[in-house]
């Protein structure tokens, strides 16, 4: 996370960058580079950033957070690392990772559905195609991994929201495949047509109304 109007987007860092040194020094942990900043502030001082495949040099000067209490440059940081399996172990380990996606996604639908019908705001963000697209170019440029990964995850999301119980998705014909099990009967054409082009417009008028919401946001951004 990069935030605006601070010293990290004054010197054009992004989303996705690693901090390979600071004036020099190699940096290990996180820990290492909030104290150089700490110990900076109010000094301008020359980082060393990996952005996709190069290395390119900025000039940023951290500046002193009241609410922190240091020296700060506006950034999130995360240590991060490339974890290799064998073959066989890497079907079980991709195997469990997708299980545990699967339930974080389900979690933050549940949370969502929630929210609003309790009339809060969802605590979850929302995009459509326009804010997947912007997503996408910034996961691209952090390397080809993180773009494998962050299909992967769309791949999940969509299969979820694919089968939720909805009139024009998979799960809503579902849905009517068990209510005519248990009816023992079929359901009459014309209405299960009515419901599924109805469900389809409402997904419609909800897609315009998320990209809309999109164009505003990165608009204005």
């Amino acid at each position: 996370m990069v935030q605006d109007k601070t010293p990290a987007t004054e010197a054009g860092i992004q989303l996705g960058d690693g901090v390979i040194s600071v004036n020099g020094e190699a940096i290990k942990t996180v820990e290492q580079l909030q104290n150089l900043m700490n110990t900076n502030t109010g000094k301008e001082v020359a980082v060393e950033l990996k952005r996709g495949g190069e290395n390119l040099t900025v000039k940023i000067t951290p500046r002193y957070s009241d609410e922190l209490k240091r020296g700060v440059i506006g950034v999130g940081l995360v240590q991060t690392g490339t974890v290799s399996y064998p073959w066989h172990l890497a079907i079980y380990r991709g195997t469990v990772m997708t299980g545990s996606l699967v339930k974080e996604i389900l979690w933050a639908f549940g949370g969502i559905f929630r929210d609003l019908f309790m009339g809060h705001k969802p605590a979850v963000d929302v995009s459509g195609p326009v804010g997947i697209a912007v997503m996408t170019g910034q996961v691209a440029a952090m390397g080809w991994v993180y773009l494998l990964q962050f299909i992967a995850l769309l791949s999940v999301n969509l299969a979820i929201i694919n089968f939720l119980p909805f009139p024009a998705l998979d799960g809503g014909r579902i849905l009517f495949l068990i209510i005519e099990a248990i009816r023992r009967r079929p359901i009459n054409q014309k209405i299960e047509n009515a419901v599924h082009n109805i469900g389809f417009a409402l997904l419609m008028i909800l897609v315009l109304l998320v990209t809309y919401r999109d164009v505003v946001h990165f608009v204005t951004k």
